[in-house]
């Protein structure tokens, strides 16, 4: 399956172009019977103006049951939030949790694929915590709680933001990992943190790197294979997911 996405700013300004899609489904026939079962699917995303495409191969069962919408998200940078249901060992109702997913793009296994990180509510990132320390300009009660409905569905939230003495127009998605946002100018160039917060150049640095130590050593290596069917049970499993804060 191939899909075509145009972005707001594409469709306010056509020579950014439009995203490409490309899903691969990929079923497996059951050994007893003539049924045929999704066990995962392969996306490959490249992006307006990117020379190289982006691949992953998302797990029904491991992921989650991630979207073809939300992969895209996750391929494009941003983090999401979405309910969980864990298993119970002693027969009780599974229980929900609010999980945040983030793909870690800079990392790839010997299967080309990228970490899905997953941060529980132990983990304690509180987004409306995380936006009060950002300088937005004129962010009401209402629009906030508008920001953080689009930055929990993955998608880029646009605001306004005083960077030094001026009002800049800018773009942000939530970044679980460090606790804070990730912030981009209108042309999608990012904005580093020293630059919306002069007065702590040295500061930031220090604390997002013991944040990052800290996030890393709370990572429960990969997440352990629920039971499969026998069919299921050759399946390969190379991507390595990471359950952090529980």
């Amino acid at each position: 399956m191939n899909q075509t996405y145009t972005s707001s700013q594409a469709k306010k300004g056509p020579a950014v172009g439009s995203d490409q899609m490309r899903v691969m489904l990929n079923f497996n026939r059951s050994k007893q019977s003539d049924m045929y079962f999704l066990n995962d699917y392969e996306v490959t995303l490249l992006k307006a103006g990117s020379p190289l495409p982006i691949k992953q191969v998302f797990d029904l069962e491991r992921d989650n049951r991630i979207t073809a919408l939300q992969a895209y998200k996750l391929l494009s940078g941003n983090s999401l939030e979405r309910d969980v249901y864990s298993k119970s060992e002693n027969g009780e109702a599974a229980e929900k949790k609010k999980v945040w997913f983030k793909l870690s793009l800079d990392v790839q296994d010997a299967y080309g694929n990228h970490p899905l990180k997953k941060f529980y509510p132990e983990f304690k990132f509180d987004l409306s915590e995380s936006i009060d320390k950002y300088p937005f300009k004129g962010l009401t009660e209402l629009g906030k709680e508008g920001m953080m409905r689009v930055l929990r569905n993955g998608n880029l939230a646009q605001a306004d933001m005083l960077i030094g003495k001026k009002s800049v127009q800018v773009f942000v998605t939530a970044n679980p990992q460090f606790k804070g946002l990730d912030v981009y100018d209108k042309n999608m160039n990012t904005i580093r943190q020293d630059e919306i917060f002069p007065k702590h150049i040295n500061e930031p640095a220090h604390d997002q790197q013991k944040e990052k130590t800290i996030s890393f050593e709370s990572e429960i290596g990969t997440e352990a294979a629920e039971d499969r069917t026998s069919w299921e049970s050759k399946q390969e499993n190379p991507s390595q997911d990471h359950e952090i804060g529980r």
